[in-house]
C-alpha cells in the first residue's frame, strides 16, 4: 500500500513538472514582452516629443538650414572645409 501510494505520487509529481515548466516559460515570456512595452512606449514619446517640436517654426527653419543648407532670399551660405578638402560640385 505504501508502495503504491509512492508510486501515485512520483506519477502524480511528474504530471505537474510539465505544466509548471510550462507556466515558468510563459512568465518569463511575459516578462520580456512587457520589458519590450515599456522600450516601445518610451519611443513613442521620444518620437511625439520630435513631431511636437516640428511643428513649430524655429524647428523647421533650423533643420532647413542645417539638413538642407536653405537659407533665406538675399542671405548668403558658407561652407567651410577641413585642411585639403576640395569643394563638392555644386557647393
Amino acid at each position: 500500500m505504501a508502495l503504491m501510494v509512492i508510486i501515485l505520487l512520483a506519477v502524480l509529481g511528474g504530471l505537474a513538472a510539465v505544466p509548471a515548466r510550462t507556466w515558468m516559460a510563459q512568465q518569463e515570456q511575459v516578462e520580456e514582452a512587457d520589458r519590450q512595452l515599456r522600450q516601445l512606449q518610451g519611443d513613442i514619446s521620444d518620437l511625439e516629443g520630435q513631431l511636437d517640436r516640428l511643428q513649430t517654426t524655429s524647428e523647421i527653419e533650423r533643420r532647413a538650414r542645417q539638413d538642407f543648407d536653405l537659407v533665406y532670399p538675399g542671405e548668403e551660405s558658407y561652407r567651410i572645409l577641413p585642411d585639403g578638402g576640395q569643394p563638392s560640385i555644386g557647393g
